[in-house]
């Protein structure tokens, strides 16, 4: 995700974030977590499939080790 990426590693002429502002690696976790179940439950819907390959691509970027594991034993039985 663009936000994480310009925290941590990308300098940029943007001004700094400050660290009060950052997300910690839990926040970030958390909110992977959380977002989890709606998402593994919006790939199977009519009309979201492409929204939800997005949202899980761009999770699995954040947390593989939470994303992907679900989705291959989804994928797999």
């Amino acid at each position: 995700m663009p936000f994480v990426n310009r925290e941590r590693y990308k300098k940029t002429w943007l001004p700094p974030v400050p660290e009060s502002h950052k997300l910690t690696n839990e926040e970030i976790t958390d909110f992977v977590e959380n977002m989890r179940p709606i998402i593994l439950l919006a790939m199977f819907s009519k009309t979201g499939s492409h929204d939800s390959a997005a949202a899980i691509k761009n999770l699995a970027v954040l947390r593989p080790e939470i994303i992907i594991p679900p989705l291959l034993d989804r994928y797999v039985y």
